[in-house]
């Protein structure tokens, strides 16, 4: 790895509301390099047209930064460097075809950071792209909290703090405090020193319980909301909107403690109703991202959410029905009222 304090670039792949916000953060704690990478050619007259700068918009105040690099996929000539710091954040469904142009810059000596929705990537990525181990770089998982949407391409608000939780996506043993700069990998020491970003570099168990937490409440709030079009909050506040999000609840609970027996606590019936109410409650006015694409027509996530609990229920021979229903619905993108679903889920459990 490249030593901290190197100015070796974070390449970010993917200019969603998470990219920007890394690479604003970035930018803002240091001038080291951050590079953007396109996938298409259009981008540019859009960077060019935003100034060539990522804006930062908070309680009304925004705040521009520029002085990053752009690459755009596919590249005219093989770019010579290869890659050591790389941040995901890409649809999920898009990550395997993004990172094909990417692979032979990427190699033992890479950090690859995913901060995406849903779970499962990962796999499809080691399967598909670094099949060979003594080449595969090093995986680290994240999950923001932080609060962001965007109103341009390259301009974003941020409408409420929240730290940015980093860990291995693999067994590998952090040092006993990562924090400190003998810890030499240089893009965890970059993101640790943006300060806006609030991050906090916790063990691969640590991260993956964190991930199995947020993609349960998400495989709730998601597709519900997709299915009813709905905010969030109706979710808790219609008794039969909440009745239809405890039973796919119950079932997915049921899943992911078949799924992680020694954490039977953490994954408890009641702690999970209290999570989904809590987030469900805190972003009552939110429009979820599944809802956001299907009302534009896009395609979901919903194969990285629902989907994965459907893999791992079928593996471990559990019920799956409510989640198998619900991905359905939103891969059709049909919508359906509260009594409806309820009728059809309470039949099927």
């Amino acid at each position: 790895m490249a030593p901290a304090g190197s100015d070796t670039p974070i390449h970010i792949l993917g200019i969603g509301n998470l990219g920007k916000y890394v690479a604003y953060s970035l930018a803002k704690s240091s001038p080291k390099s951050v590079t953007f990478i396109f996938h298409r050619k259009s981008l540019e007259d859009e960077w060019r047209a935003e100034g060539e700068a990522v804006t930062c918009i908070t309680d009304g105040s925004s705040d521009s930064r520029s002085g990053f690099c752009v690459e755009t996929l596919p590249a005219e000539s093989p770019a010579p460097e290869p890659i050591r710091n790389l941040i995901v954040t890409t649809k999920a469904y898009m990550t395997v075809d993004a990172l094909k142009p990417l692979r032979h810059r990427l190699n033992s000596s890479s950090s690859i950071l995913f901060l995406q929705n849903g779970m499962g990537v990962l796999e499809e990525v080691q399967n598909s792209l670094f099949r060979n181990e003594k080449d595969t770089p090093a995986f680290w998982s994240g999950i923001c909290s932080a609060g962001v949407y965007s109103t341009k391409t390259f301009t974003f608000v941020h409408a409420g703090r929240g730290p940015l939780l980093i860990g291995p996506a693999d067994n590998r043993t952090l040092p006993a405090n990562p924090a400190q700069p003998t810890f030499t990998d240089d893009m965890t020491q970059r993101l640790l020193q943006a300060s806006t970003l609030e991050t906090t570099i916790v063990p691969a168990d640590v991260i993956r319980e964190a991930q199995l937490k947020k993609l349960v409440v998400n495989a709730v709030i998601n597709p519900l909301t997709a299915i009813f079009r709905c905010q969030n909050g109706e979710l808790v506040d219609n008794p039969t909107m909440f009745a239809v999000a405890k039973l796919v609840l119950d079932e997915t609970a049921i899943i992911l403690r078949t799924m992680m027996p020694h954490l039977q606590t953490s994954f408890s019936d009641q702690t999970l109703l209290d999570l989904v109410v809590s987030v469900a409650g805190k972003t009552r006015k939110n429009t979820s991202s599944m809802l956001q694409d299907v009302n534009a027509g896009r395609k979901t996530e919903i194969d990285y959410i629902n989907g994965y609990f459907i893999r791992e229920a079928l593996r471990l021979s559990v019920p799956y029905t409510c989640n198998q229903r619900l991905a359905e619905l939103v891969t059709r993108k049909e919508s359906l009222d509260a009594d409806g679903l309820l009728r059809q889920l309470a039949t099927q459990t």
